[in-house]
């Protein structure tokens, strides 16, 4: 059985619920809502559990780093906190295998999407924080944060946007050009354009992963023209 008893997980994550309903809605996916008939899934909890991520990951950048400035520490933040990274986290601890999944979702190829480790983690946090306060919570991120010691940005995005800016002078614009794939497992495609021209396309498992891979696309086509012409 691909769901494992919520004692072992306690056990992993290192904290023990004093209310072990809330860790069981953090692991409540809206497609078993309907099937075991109950209330809620973990939305709410998500929500709550992306602000106490960011909370503790911006404390610790600011004493971490303080000589940096406002916008770095923020693509630090955008980094550490992205979906693919936390879904790392996640399966660091084997998430996925403790989420309640609906039968239409329930397959190992789900429980390994990006997306729904990244949501099921930050609801882990949420549940973490209303059973045990920002302490508990705080101390949980942080077994994550000291084993990254050395943190690259790979937020291409933001730096599409300086390349842009000192090029162009105008700021790329993104679209969305298609959707696809079944519901549980959907894939994005954007472009981006700087002044009418398209410069990159991705695909993605997300929109912020899709948005991601085109700016990606775009910066080393950018660096490639900049060689072309040098070389010329």
């Amino acid at each position: 059985m691909l769901n494992k008893d919520h004692v072992e997980l306690q056990k992993i994550i290192g904290y023990n619920f004093n209310d072990i309903g809330v860790l069981i809605m953090a692991l409540t996916h809206k497609s078993h809502v309907a099937e075991a008939d109950i209330k809620s899934c973990n939305e709410r909890i998500e929500f709550l559990g992306d602000s106490i991520l960011s909370a503790v990951v911006a404390e610790m950048l600011y004493a971490r780093y303080p000589c940096e400035s406002e916008g770095k520490l923020s693509q630090f933040k955008a980094q550490i906190v992205s979906t693919s990274s936390l879904s790392i986290w996640a399966k660091a601890i084997n998430l996925g295998d403790y989420i309640f999944l609906g039968k239409s979702e329930n397959s190992r190829e789900a429980r390994h999407r990006e997306n729904l480790l990244c949501d099921t983690f930050e609801a882990v946090c949420g549940a973490i924080y209303l059973d045990g306060g920002f302490e508990n919570a705080k101390k949980f991120v942080l077994k994550f944060l000291d084993i990254q010691k050395e943190i690259v940005i790979t937020d291409y995005k933001s730096r599409l946007q300086e390349i842009a800016r000192s090029i162009y002078k105008r700021l790329p614009e993104y679209k969305i050009v298609k959707e696809f794939g079944p519901e549980h497992s959907k894939k994005f495609e954007v472009v981006v354009y700087v002044n009418n021209k398209l410069l990159g396309k991705g695909t993605g498992n997300s929109k912020k992963e899709a948005h991601q891979s085109a700016a990606e696309q775009a910066m080393k086509n950018i660096n490639q023209s900049a060689v072309a012409s040098n070389v010329e």
